[in-house]
This record gives C-alpha cells, sequence and structure tokens, in this order.
C-alpha cells in the first residue's frame, strides 16, 4: 500500500459518491467505495461487515453448547475501573448458570482481578485469560503482542450481536492493522452539554459550528443577556470544557478533529509516511486559537477540571455550555441547580478541511458530515491474552459481558463508557445521569447513534507513549491559555516535543502502530 497522506482508494473529489450509511469499508478512516484490488477486505473484516448488515438472532446473547465451557476456569483483570469490576463480578453466578450442560454440575466460572493501567505497562507477561481496559491500551497492547486476534469461526458466530454494535466502535476500535483483537464495551466521545432553557430564551440553536459555538459562549457569558436566577450567581461561566492533566490535549484534538480529517488524507496526527507530527500545522493552531477564546468565557480555576468536574459544574448552574459526557455512574454534587433543563448535541463540525498533502484548505463536498468524532477519549475494551489456555471461552465471556442481554448492567456501571449498541436506545435512562429527564436521555441516545455512523472519525492516539504525547499537548494548551505563548508557538513546542518522544520509542515501531491504528498495514 503507497503510504501518501491521501487515501489511496479515494476517488478525485469531484466524481467521490459516498455508500450507504448503513456499510462500511474499515481499511481507512474515512468511509468510501474501494475499486481497487489492493482494497479487497480481508476476510476478518468481510464478517465484520456482514454483522454490521445482520440482525440480531432470536438467542443473541446465549454462548455456545456449554459442553465446551463446563469446568473453565477464566481469570479476568479489569484495568482502572473499579465499578466496572464490581459490575463483572455480580454476574458468575449466572455465568456459571448459563454455561452449564444439562449432564454436568457446574459450567465455566471466572474471577476478577482489579489492576491499573501501571501495572499493566510494568507486567512482563499479559494477566489474565481476557483484560478490560481503556481503548486506547489496545495499541500498546497489541504492539507486545499480547492480544489474540479473534477468528473467522468467532466472528460469524457472534454476528448477531456484532451487528446490534454502532459501526465505528466495530470498525474504529475493535481493529488493530487487519485483524479483529478487541470486544467494544462502549466509548463516549466528548458531548456538548447546552442549558436548553437558557437557549430558546436567546433564540439560539445548539452550535453546528466552532464559530457558533463562540458566538453561543460570549453570549451566554454576558449575564445582561440573561433573565434567570443565574444573573446573580457569584459564579458563571458561558462555557467550561475540561483542561485539567490528561485532558486538555484531548480538547485540543476533538476540535481540530473536522479540521484536519479531509477526505482524502489518512494523515492527520502524524504523517504516515514519515511520522512528522502534524500537531503544528493550521487545523491545529485554528482549534487552539478557538480554545482560548471560550476559555476566556469560562472560570479562571477551570485548568485543573476534569470531564467530571465540568459535568458537576453544569448541573451546579455555573455554566451554560460543557464538554463532557452524560454517564449514569456520575459522582455528582449534592446540591443541584434546580433550573437547570439539559439538552445535549454532537461536538460542532466544519465546513472545511485542510489537506495536508496540498497544504491548503478545502471546502467540504455537500455529501460530507462536517462533524468528526475522536474515539478512544476514554471508552473500554475486552482483549483475550494470545498465551492463554482457553481463548475461546475467553472471548465468549468478553462477548457475553457486552452482549445485548448483560450490557446494560455491565457497561452502564462505569463512567467511562456509554451506548454501544442500537438496542440500547430502548433504554436510554440507563446510561445518564439521574437529573436528566427522559426526553433529553432519548436525545442524547439517538446523538450516540448519529456521532457512531459518521463517515469519518479520528482516533486520539492508541499507539505507545500516548502519555508522553498528552502531556504535551496539555502543556501546550496551558501556555497558550495562560497566555504565555501565542497557539502557533505552543504548538511548535508540542510538535518538537512529540517528534523527540518518537524518535526515543522508535521511529519505525512508532510509525508501524500508528499504521496499525489506523487499520493499516
Amino acid at each position: 500500500m503507497s503510504l501518501s497522506h491521501h487515501h489511496p482508494c479515494a476517488r478525485p473529489p469531484s466524481t467521490t459518491h459516498y455508500p450507504p450509511p448503513t456499510i462500511h469499508y474499515p481499511l481507512s478512516t474515512t468511509l468510501y467505495p474501494l475499486p481497487t484490488a489492493h482494497c479487497l477486505l480481508p476476510s476478518a473484516f468481510c464478517l465484520l461487515l456482514l454483522a454490521g448488515c445482520t440482525k440480531p438472532a432470536p438467542n443473541s446473547g446465549q454462548t455456545a453448547p456449554g459442553t465446551s465451557l463446563a469446568g473453565v476456569k477464566l481469570r479476568l483483570v479489569v484495568v482502572d475501573d473499579p465499578k466496572l469490576a464490581e459490575a463483572v463480578g455480580r454476574l458468575r453466578g449466572e455465568w456459571g448458570v448459563l454455561t452449564r450442560p444439562e449432564d454436568a454440575t457446574a459450567g465455566s466460572d471466572f474471577q476478577v482481578q482489579l489492576m491499573t493501567a501501571e501495572e499493566l505497562a510494568a507486567a512482563e507477561a499479559m494477566p489474565g485469560d481476557a483484560v478490560i481496559c481503556p481503548a486506547w491500551l489496545l495499541g500498546p497492547l497489541a504492539q507486545r503482542q499480547w492480544t489474540a486476534p479473534l477468528s473467522e469461526e468467532l466472528l460469524r458466530e457472534a454476528a448477531g450481536d456484532w451487528g446490534d454494535m454502532f459501526e465505528l466502535l466495530r470498525i474504529g476500535e475493535a481493529v488493530w492493522g487487519s485483524d479483529v483483537v478487541a470486544v467494544p464495551f462502549g466509548s463516549p466521545v466528548l458531548t456538548c452539554y447546552y442549558r436548553a432553557d437558557l437557549l430558546q430564551k436567546l433564540g439560539r440553536r445548539p452550535p453546528q459550528t466552532w464559530a457558533e459555538y463562540q458566538q453561543l459562549a460570549e453570549l451566554l457569558a454576558d449575564r445582561d443577556n440573561l433573565d434567570t436566577d443565574a444573573k446573580d450567581d457569584a459564579v458563571w461561566c458561558g462555557t467550561l470544557e475540561p483542561l485539567g492533566p490528561g485532558w486538555a490535549g484531548l480538547v485540543l484534538l476533538a476540535r481540530a478533529a473536522p479540521y484536519a480529517k479531509h477526505r482524502n488524507n489518512y494523515s492527520t496526527l502524524f504523517s504516515i509516511r514519515t511520522m512528522e507530527p502534524l500537531v503544528g500545522g493550521p487545523p491545529f493552531v485554528r482549534a487552539l486559537e478557538e480554545l482560548v477564546a471560550a476559555a476566556k468565557t469560562g472560570s479562571p480555576d477551570q485548568l485543573p477540571y476534569d470531564p467530571d468536574a465540568v459535568r458537576a459544574a453544569f448541573w451546579q448552574g455555573k455554566c451554560g455550555m460543557a464538554l463532557s459526557w452524560p454517564t449514569a455512574a456520575a459522582d455528582l454534587p449534592e446540591e443541584i441547580a434546580n433550573d437547570v433543563q439539559v439538552g445535549f448535541a454532537e461536538l460542532p463540525g466544519s465546513a472545511e478541511a485542510f489537506d495536508v498533502s496540498d497544504q491548503a484548505w478545502e471546502a467540504r463536498n455537500q455529501e460530507e458530515d462536517a462533524q468528526v468524532p475522536l474515539l478512544t477519549i476514554a471508552g473500554r475494551i475486552g482483549v483475550v491474552n494470545a498465551a492463554s489456555e482457553h481463548p475461546e471461552a475467553a472471548f465468549r465471556l468478553l462477548s457475553w459481558l457486552s452482549g445485548p442481554q448483560v450490557s446494560e448492567k455491565v457497561c452502564a456501571s462505569s463512567p467511562a463508557t456509554t451506548l454501544l449498541r442500537r438496542s440500547h436506545g430502548k433504554a436510554p435512562q440507563l446510561w445518564v445521569e439521574k437529573p436528566v429527564p427522559s426526553p433529553a436521555a432519548a436525545e442524547y441516545a439517538e446523538l450516540t447513534a448519529a456521532t457512531f455512523r459518521r463517515q469519518q472519525w479520528v482516533t486520539a492516539l492508541r499507539i505507545p507513549g500516548r502519555s508522553e504525547y498528552l502531556v504535551a499537548l496539555d502543556r501546550a494548551v496551558e501556555q497558550a491559555v495562560r497566555g504565555e505563548l501565542s497557539a502557533a508557538e505552543a504548538l511548535q513546542e508540542a510538535a518538537d516535543r512529540w517528534a523527540e518522544i518518537t524518535e526515543r520509542l522508535g521511529l519505525e515501531e512508532q510509525k508501524t502502530a500508528y499504521l496499525h491504528s489506523l487499520g493499516l498495514q
């Protein structure tokens, strides 16, 4: 495959035609027809695509006949998610009954072990038979050859269940290179909370572009525009964003995604030819300049905020908009403002994108989505240990835990996940915090389904060194927000730091990992 910036299978912009929205091609982070021979789908992907067009089977969620699992004991490691680990542990008895054949006294059993990401990184071998971990850890684990790809037989067996799963989870987070190596457990993206009552009074709609977002943030920040009790509050912000450690860089990437993802390019964060960092380029500079402008409508204390703190501030009535995501597992403050009427919207998009090959901004085609979600900011996946003595049993356990029968008990318990199936939209209240009314919960479910069928997306650093790369971006955001450096100067420093990190970790190794993270070989 030619490693140019351009999508090797894309037709010229003037003749590009998009496939129906339910058909997706996993060889790129842009969804296009694949007309040439070198873009033929591997067999595992064919099964995965088939799963996307298959209705769930009547017994969807059932494991294979219990004979193959009877007496099998598994060890399941859960990384950095005690609430999810607790929810999984409560299902041991149900799993044992489900996997017990009629002529046996016991079925399968599993033990749950909680571990930190630091402990997993320091391990000399993959622990347990299967691991449920942050979605971004797929790359580091796969690069160490610790993960087992899912066989065609197992993918075929799971086709009904996977067909109910959102498309971008199947092709954007479950895949490494050309292999399906993970079972998605749900992956939130940053979402725009907004005060529906205040937007109605202002006669405004949720923002569709970042320019509209900025205008709305400034309107909301001016208390003279608000005929509400918030006018008298000691603390009030137009908008709040999670700009704390580990999050500022991700917010920047989420803002830059619609600018950086051009329909004909693979290269977004790095050049796929040279691994030159692209975060010092025009899409990211524009995004950071806009982030700095929005931060001026927020709180001077927001630099330490994470998504939990931003969410809490919104429910306390301290801001008109906020970037976070809904979750039933949120630890909300005891005092919730009574007048908060919440609405949810996808992050704003852009009518133009930067073509890194031509070094020019270009308008999107009418057929293109303006929104480009940033995947893998949080989320959970399940992977099977390549050295496990029971890989099929481990996969079936992961498939069952994330399947339609019990996933609402498991995945909704974690603050790092969200809806992952179309069928979850039938009970959206299970996935949002208690103050969210039913209509707004349904709105969020519809929004999530729309987000995970977008034509284009960007994946947030599933490669080794992620935390180091993000620290450099966090620093750039902080410097720009504090006025210490211009956006361009701060991001050039970050790009230089990214180049140093890549060189130290091994340019060729990092290039291979980056290509695999994009679904390329």
